[in-house]
C-alpha cells in the first residue's frame, strides 16, 4: 500500500481516505485497461481493409481473389455499405502475422442482424477455407455458436495473408469488426454475457415481484407493468442477439423475423401501458382514443410483421419507433401539465430510450452504422427505463391505494374516537376466542363504559359529549399495550383484548388506574367534569362464550352497576356463563345506596 494510503487510513480521516484509495485504484486499473487496448491495437495484424460491393450473389471466393484487389476501396468501421437483396459485400483483409510462430487469432462482427456472413481463409492446403454464420444459417451450427457473428483466423509466420469476408444483408449497413487474440476475444464476450445477464436478471426480477405485487393488491395495474417487463425482457434479449443464441438457435427465421416483430409490438404495448398508467382517457378523451387506436394498430402491424415485403417492414419499423415515444412523451406531457408526479417519472424514463430509438431508425436506412449505441445500448436504456417506470407506477397505485385505504378506514374505524369498529372489533374477538380454546392462549376481555356520560349529555348538551368521549379515548390508550385490539362497541363503551394476559391482578391494576384517571379533571378546563367509568373484565380461559354472547355478558354486567359503586372492576367468575345470572344478583348487594 502507498503512503499516501497509509496516511489516509489514519482513524480522523478513514472512510474518506478509504474512498479515495479506492477512485485512485479505479483510475488505475481503467489506466491500465486503456493501455492494454492501446498496445493490442498497436499489434494488430490487420494491415489494410478493403470493400468492394457486387451487384448481384454469383461472386465465388476463387473469383473475388483473381481480382488481387481491383474495384476494392479502403473501408472502415465508420463506412456505410450500400447492401440490399441482390448484393454482396466482400471485404478483403490483409493480415501480417506478428511472430515466427502460428498464433489463434479470433474475429468478431458484433452485430447480431446480419443475414449471411462467410469468412474464407486458406488452409494448409492451400484451399478457401470457408466459416458461416448470420440469421440465414441456425445458430446451432455455426462453428462458434453466440450472439453475433465470430470466426477463428489462424496467421502462420510468412508473408502477409488475404481473408476475405462475404456478407449478405437486405438494408445499407455498416459495421465494426474486432480482430484480435481469441482468448482476449473469449474474455470479452464472457464480459458481455455477464453484464447483458445482469440487465436482463434484473428485469425479470421486476416482472416476477410486480406479478406478486398484482395478486397482493388485486390491481391490474401491476399485472400490465409485468406483461410490459417481461415484453421489454424477450425485446432485449433479441436485439442483443441472446434470443438467437440461447432461445431460437434452431430457427433461423424465426432469429431472423424476430428482430423486427418483438421491437414492434414492445411498442405498440408501450403506447397502450403509458395510456393506462398516465390515465389519459378520463381527462382527455381523444388523445386516449387516438392512443389506444395507434397501440391497436402497431400491434396489428407487428402481429403481420413477418409476412411483409422488405421495404414495408422497414416502413413499420420507423413508424412504430417514432410513434412510440412521441405519443409517450405527449401523454406523459399532459399528465405533468396537471401536476402529475406520474408524468415527470415517464418522461425521465424515456429520455435516453428515445436517443437509443433514434439512432436505431438511423441505422435502419444507413445513414449510421450499426454498433453498440445502436445494439447493446438499447439494453442499457431499458435497464434504465423499466425500473423508472416503476417508480411511476409506484406513484400511481399509491394515490389510489391511499384513497382505499381511507375508505377502507371508514368501515374499519370509528370515525369519532379512531378506535376499531364493532364489526372490526367482533373480527378481533372471534380470533382471540379460537385461540383460546384451539390453543389455550392467555387473553383477558375488557369492557369500559363511561358512566356518567348520560348525563354530561344532558347538562352540557352534545358537543361536551363528545369532548369527554375523546377524553376516555385518550385515557384509555394510557393503559393499552402496543398492539392491543381496542375498539368502539356501543354508544359510550370500549372494549380492549388483553393478549397474553394470564392473571386478573394484571388487567385489575391497569383497570383501577383507569377509573382513578377518569376522577382527575383536565388541566386548564373552564369546567372539572370527572369522568365515572366502570369497567367488566372476562379472563378467556374461564369463560367458553361465542364473541357476541361474551359481550353481551360483559354488558349484562355493566348494566348491573349502580353510578355509585363501590366496585366498579369487576370479574366474570367461572360459572356466570347464563344470562344476567348470579354474577349481577352477587354483585348488587355490595352497591352503595344511590344519593
Amino acid at each position: 500500500m502507498s503512503m499516501s494510503c497509509q496516511t489516509a487510513l489514519a482513524p480522523a480521516g478513514w472512510l474518506t481516505g478509504r474512498f479515495h484509495c479506492w477512485v485512485a485504484r479505479s483510475v488505475l486499473a481503467l489506466l491500465l485497461g486503456a493501455l492494454s487496448a492501446a498496445a493490442l491495437a498497436q499489434v494488430s495484424p490487420l494491415m489494410r481493409q478493403e470493400a468492394w460491393v457486387e451487384d448481384g450473389t454469383g461472386a465465388t471466393v476463387d473469383a473475388v481473389a483473381a481480382r488481387r484487389g481491383q474495384g476494392f476501396v479502403p473501408a472502415d468501421e465508420q463506412t456505410i455499405h450500400p447492401l440490399g437483396p441482390q448484393r454482396t459485400l466482400w471485404l478483403r483483409l490483409l493480415l501480417q502475422p506478428a511472430g515466427p510462430e502460428a498464433a489463434d487469432w479470433g474475429l468478431d462482427i458484433p452485430v447480431p442482424l446480419l443475414d449471411e456472413v462467410t469468412l474464407y481463409q486458406r488452409g494448409p492446403d492451400g484451399r478457401w477455407q470457408a466459416q458461416r454464420a448470420g440469421d440465414a444459417l441456425p445458430v446451432a451450427q455455426w462453428k462458434r455458436p453466440g450472439r453475433y457473428p465470430n470466426f477463428d483466423v489462424t496467421l502462420p509466420p510468412g508473408p502477409v495473408r488475404e481473408v476475405y469476408l462475404q456478407v449478405r444483408h437486405s438494408d445499407p449497413i455498416g459495421f465494426p469488426l474486432r480482430l484480435a487474440p481469441a482468448a482476449v476475444l473469449e474474455q470479452g464476450r464472457q464480459v458481455d454475457y455477464l453484464l447483458l445477464g445482469i440487465v436482463l436478471g434484473t428485469l425479470m426480477l421486476l416482472a416476477v415481484s410486480c406479478l406478486i405485487q398484482g395478486v397482493i393488491h388485486r390491481d391490474l395495474t401491476y399485472d400490465g407493468y409485468a406483461f410490459y417487463a417481461l415484453a421489454m425482457t424477450l425485446t432485449t434479449a433479441t436485439v442483443t442477439g441472446m434470443g438467437g443464441h440461447l432461445l431460437w438457435n434452431q430457427s433461423p427465421r424465426w432469429a431472423d423475423a424476430a428482430q423486427g416483430v418483438l421491437p414492434v409490438l414492445l411498442a405498440g404495448i408501450n403506447v397502450l401501458f403509458l395510456r393506462h398508467l398516465c390515465g389519459i382517457s378520463v381527462r382527455y378523451p381523444r388523445v386516449g382514443r387516438v392512443a389506444l387506436a395507434t397501440g391497436g394498430l402497431i400491434l396489428l402491424m407487428g402481429a403481420v410483421f413477418a409476412w411483409l415485403p422488405g421495404g414495408v417492414q422497414n416502413g413499420v419499423i420507423a413508424f412504430s419507433f417514432v410513434a412510440s415515444p412521441v405519443f409517450g412523451f405527449v401523454m406523459a406531457a399532459l399528465a405533468w401539465r396537471r401536476h402529475d408526479v406520474v408524468g415527470a417519472w415517464v418522461i425521465l424514463a424515456y429520455i435516453p430510450l428515445a436517443f437509443t430509438v433514434v439512432v436505431a431508425v438511423l441505422r435502419l436506412y444507413g445513414w449510421l452504422p450499426a454498433g453498440w449505441l445502436s445494439l447493446d445500448g438499447t439494453a442499457v436504456a431499458s435497464a434504465m427505463v423499466v425500473p423508472l417506470l416503476l417508480l411511476a407506477l409506484n406513484a400511481r397505485t399509491r394515490d389510489r391505494h391511499g384513497a382505499q385505504a381511507r375508505v377502507n378506514k371508514l368501515t374499519e374505524q370509528d370515525a369519532l374516537t379512531g378506535l376499531l369498529s364493532l364489526a372490526a372489533f367482533e373480527r378481533q374477538l372471534k380470533a382471540a376466542v379460537s385461540g383460546a380454546l384451539m390453543r389455550r392462549e392467555a387473553s383477558a376481555v375488557v369492557v369500559v363504559a363511561v358512566a356518567n356520560l348520560q348525563q354530561i349529555r344532558e347538562f352540557y348538551g352534545d358537543a361536551m359529549a363528545e369532548q369527554c368521549l375523546l377524553r376516555a379515548v385518550i385515557k384509555l390508550n394510557r393503559v393499552l399495550r402496543d398492539g392491543d385490539p381496542a375498539g368502539r362497541i356501543d354508544t359510550g363503551r370500549f372494549a380492549v383484548i388483553y393478549e397474553g394476559a394470564r392473571s386478573r391482578d394484571e388487567i385489575q391494576e391497569r383497570m383501577v388506574r383507569l377509573v382513578a384517571s377518569g376522577l382527575v379533571p383536565p388541566r386548564g378546563a373552564r369546567l372539572e367534569v370527572p369522568l365515572q367509568f366502570h369497567v367488566a373484565c372476562a379472563m378467556l380461559g374461564e369463560h367458553v362464550l361465542a364473541p357476541r354472547l361474551l359481550l353481551r355478558r360483559l354488558g349484562q354486567t355493566l348494566d348491573g352497576m349502580t353510578p355509585r359503586t363501590r366496585r366498579p372492576v369487576r370479574f366474570l367468575e367461572p360459572g356466570d356463563d347464563g344470562g344476567a345470572g348470579s354474577g349481577s344478583q352477587g354483585n348488587a348487594g355490595e352497591e352503595a345506596p344511590a344519593a
